[in-house]
């Protein structure tokens, strides 16, 4: 079982967060803005669909995530997380839709092996799952579709009417006729006026949940109109490219480069190497050594680790007549075995599948290909890209960089040059190289910001491996070490010289002036060359990123300036240990004994309604219905809760057996199993005598609402005794304590931003550059926000030596805990005279709600002894700031 990395769980919390709103109230529109603002964005309106069959109340979503991500394994958790938070059902029908038949094959067939990480997620999901193909599905039986969920992978053309496939799924089909029997839904009829037995209506029964891999392959008007087909219950779209024009996609979640390189995801930066047409035959062979010194690397990995890497490169010949004789070139110039080298060009396909290729068996080392590899085909053996063509194609690039990006294992190796990227190109123009890529990987997911931070130019005569970004490498001898002492004091902090080493790293673009104080810092001719091609390398960086190449003053964390925050903790056992929220559960309390009483104005007997129908259960325990007619301006939520209620069954539910399922599906690791049975017992046994409901099987058709409301009186009960935990570690004299022995420090923590500042104006002080994370300057009706307005303040303060927009709900942020959860406060902020300041701004709206973080934030401070402060400026009482400064 593969465990979800941290920036997958927060995907996946969104969506849940999504879905459960959804079910609750059937405004896809207010939850869709409410997990915005939870995950710090500023809301943007959410779009619905207006086209036949899918109506506006119809969730629709879409999830970014970049090549790499793990959208996959991301797609079989949001089928239970829809199932069981939007559905309210123990099994469903799955829609998956790929772009291509190959990819649905290979999609397939690992949800069908049960060795397999995307099946056992699966699993894990939705329980019992069965896998068919499109032409599978028109032979499946009305048991398979009841006995567990059903995925149904297919491409969105097998849907088409003009499709030979699409018409089998649309055609009358005996098969399903027992599945029509007995229903309540909207049915296509067929030439009787009669539902018409047919795969489309089966699934417009069962309200497919659609899964839609690569969505920007799916975003036309025809598709989402085939999809309209279906009926289906949300669609969840996953892409690295959303839709931004016609028919654009809700992003519910985008996830960055940044978080994809702390959950080792990804090899990153990526290190290019660029040289003149005329120097194609050099380029060549320092890809070749590039390849062969990782392998030496890997197999230096693997006595440590026992892990097998061997790294390919692969090779972009100039034309598909190039191929062969690049491959005898290989074998003839540089001693390399034919069978270590493969091509994939139109009709020759020599390459192995991932898992071959994987394999210590197999000898490949060497891939050539012209404009793109076999579609779906995966390998994180890839690290190295060698262009030999000087004229490419945009989309040919775009896919080959893509091969080049996954980690190995998704682990960090050892050796630091194993968790990058190589990428060695032909161009007149490094700008036109970097502006390749950054497009390249902006098609991949990426921003255009991330892709400047990700992309790494190294100079020319600079060694590949081991090369540090804006570093040169000379001999010691050749620094002279009394001008460098004379002149990079004057530098302001631009460029660090070690003259020990023998490396001169250039942190931000250089003039001409400050280039021949640099260079002057070095003795020999060929270094003072190095030392200004590196200068040049990074300027044409900072132009093609956006930039203009003039100089400008390095960052604190350019300079590696440490940033030490100290944590709030508790002393005890001699220890300091991070106060967070297992102390609060050690606080002894018992739920057993607690009130269960539910909300008044929860009755089971009162369910969502959109259709006027008959609803009972037979002496089975089956669910027994009728369709009378629809209710006026009933919504798209109650209609589907409705028709999948008449599709389940009680199966003879018993109280045990009901106290049981909750107990189950109700998160209560803090409580024990003998105290959450006793709770759950007194809150079925209570609701039933407050309706006078006397048969369970009531109860057991509710039992999604049910577990809702009893999980939100038990959440009650754990808030009220967290509360009184918390209260009691805020008092005088108990172990918390602030100490320079346990902090963070920003300089080490990885800073692993969604989003970037998009905003006109140049932070000066802020600790990682100009553009701070996940800041907004507008908000969606284009008003500046407070944050804004509190990061505008906090940068012009001459006591701040450098602040930080601390990014909420990330593991590498500074966090206080309250009763509640964590607190991550706005801005932390390093003041000249070495204390550190919290500043959490709020709105007067939220002032009153805030008592808690208050508190913490006081505490925090005041155990200090002096060394850090906590403010809590209000309706843009800024000036609240300097005073504590000052004051203190």
């Amino acid at each position: 079982m593969i465990t979800l990395k941290d920036y997958q769980t927060r995907v996946l919390g969104s969506l849940s967060d999504f879905f459960r709103q959804c079910a609750k109230d059937g405004r896809p529109d207010a939850a869709f803005q409410a997990v915005q603002l939870r995950n710090g964005r500023q809301p943007v309106p959410y779009i619905p669909v207006h086209m036949a069959g899918l109506t506006p109340g119809m969730p629709y979503v879409c999830l970014r995530v970049p090549t790499g991500g793990g959208k996959t394994l991301l797609a079989c958790h949001a089928a239970g997380i829809a199932m069981q938070d939007l559905l309210h059902a123990e099994r469903a029908v799955v829609l998956w839709l790929v772009p291509s038949n190959t990819i649905l094959n290979q999609t397939a067939e690992a949800l069908r092996d049960p060795r397999h990480a995307y099946r056992r997620a699966l699993e894990l999901a939705c329980g019992a799952v069965e896998v068919v193909t499109i032409e599978e599905a028109l032979r499946l039986s009305r048991a398979t579709a009841e006995g567990q969920t059903v995925v149904i992978v297919s491409t969105i053309q097998c849907f088409r009417v003009e499709d030979t496939t699409g018409r089998k799924v649309y055609d009358q089909n005996g098969a399903f006729a027992e599945h029509l029997l007995n229903v309540l839904a909207e049915l296509l009829p067929g030439v009787d006026g009669k539902p018409k037995p047919s795969l489309v209506n089966m699934l417009r029964l069962r309200r497919p949940i659609v899964i839609v891999d690569e969505a920007h392959n799916a975003r036309t008007d025809l598709s989402f109109a085939t999809l309209g087909s279906v009926q289906p219950s949300c669609i969840v779209e996953f892409t690295a490219t959303p839709a931004r024009s016609k028919n654009p996609s809700n992003v519910l979640h985008h996830v960055s480069a940044a978080e994809l390189k702390a959950a080792d995801m990804v090899k990153l930066p990526l290190r290019v190497i660029a040289r003149h047409p005329s120097q194609r035959d050099q380029l060549l062979s320092e890809a070749v050594t590039l390849r062969g010194d990782l392998e030496r690397l890997a197999a230096a990995e693997a006595q440590a680790t026992a892990e097998y890497l061997r790294p390919v490169l692969l090779l972009q010949a100039e034309r598909v007549d190039a191929c062969e004789p690049l491959r005898e070139r290989l074998v003839a110039e540089f001693g390399i075995a034919k069978d270590e080298v493969k091509i994939s060009v139109g009709n020759l396909d020599e390459l192995p599948g991932a898992e071959d290729l994987a394999s210590s068996k197999s000898p490949v080392r060497f891939i050539i290909t012209v404009q793109k590899l076999r579609e779906g085909w995966d390998c994180p053996f890839a690290y190295v890209l060698c262009s030999l063509r000087e004229t490419r194609s945009a989309t040919a690039i775009e896919q080959i960089v893509g091969r080049v990006l996954r980690l190995p294992g998704a682990r960090a190796k050892r050796h630091p040059d194993l968790n990058c990227s190589y990428v060695f190109s032909v161009s007149p123009s490094l700008g036109e190289v970097l502006a390749e890529l950054r497009d390249a990987l902006e098609s991949n997911g990426f921003t255009a910001a991330e892709a400047a931070r990700i992309i790494i130019p190294i100079p020319p005569n600079t060694p590949t491996l081991g090369a540090q970004p804006r570093t040169v490498r000379l001999a010691p001898a050749d620094i002279d070490a009394a001008a460098a002492q004379a002149q990079v004091p004057g530098l302001a902090g631009k460029v660090q010289v070690d003259a020990a080493t023998g490396e001169i790293t250039v942190l931000v673009p250089l003039d001409q002036a400050e280039t021949a104080k640099l260079a002057s810092c070095v003795r020999s001719q060929d270094g003072k060359g190095k030392v200004e091609e590196a200068v040049a390398v990074m300027r044409e960086a900072e132009r093609v990123f956006g930039g203009t190449g003039a100089t400008r003053a390095p960052s604190p964390f350019e300079r590696k300036v440490d940033f030490p925050v100290p944590v709030l903790c508790v002393r005890e056992g001699g220890g300091l240990f991070e106060f967070e929220s297992t102390f609060l559960l050690e606080h002894p309390w018992r739920l057993g004994t607690k009130d269960a009483s539910l909300r008044a104005d929860y009755d089971p007997r009162k369910r969502p309604a959109g259709y006027a129908g008959l609803v009972d259960v037979g002496t089975k325990g089956e669910v027994q219905t009728s369709m009378l007619r629809e209710v006026p301006d009933a919504d798209f939520v109650a209609r589907l809760h409705q028709q999948v209620l008449a599709l389940g069954a009680t199966g003879g539910c018993t109280l045990e057996g009901l106290v049981a399922w909750l107990d189950k599906r109700i998160d209560h690791r803090d409580i024990p199993a003998g105290e959450s049975a006793a709770f759950l017992r007194n809150a079925v046994r209570g609701l039933m005598a407050r309706h006078g409901i006397e048969d369970v099987g009531l109860l057991a058709l509710d039992r999604f609402r049910l577990r809702d409301e009893v999980e939100a009186r038990i959440q009650e009960h754990r808030e009220t005794e967290r509360a009184t935990a918390f209260q009691a570690f805020l008092l005088p004299g108990t172990p918390l304590a602030v100490s320079d022995e346990k902090v963070i420090n920003f300089r080490t923590m990885s800073y692993e931003p969604s989003w970037l500042f998009e905003g006109s104006f140049q932070f000066k002080k802020h600790y990682f550059g100009p553009k701070p994370g996940e800041l907004a300057e507008l908000t969606s009706g284009g008003n500046t926000t407070e944050e804004f307005k509190c990061a505008q303040f906090l940068d012009g303060i001459p006591e701040v030596e450098f602040w930080v927009r601390n990014l909420a709900r990330k593991a590498t942020s500074f966090r206080l805990q309250t009763s509640k959860d964590w607190f991550y406060p706005d801005f932390v902020c390093r003041l000249t005279d070495g204390r550190s300041l919290v500043v959490e701004y709020k709105g007067a709206h939220l002032w009153t709600d805030a008592e808690e973080k208050r508190a913490v934030g006081a505490v925090w401070a005041s155990r200090s002894g002096g060394r850090c402060l906590f403010v809590m400026p209000t309706e843009r009482g800024f000036s609240a700031i300097t005073t504590a400064i000052r004051d203190a």
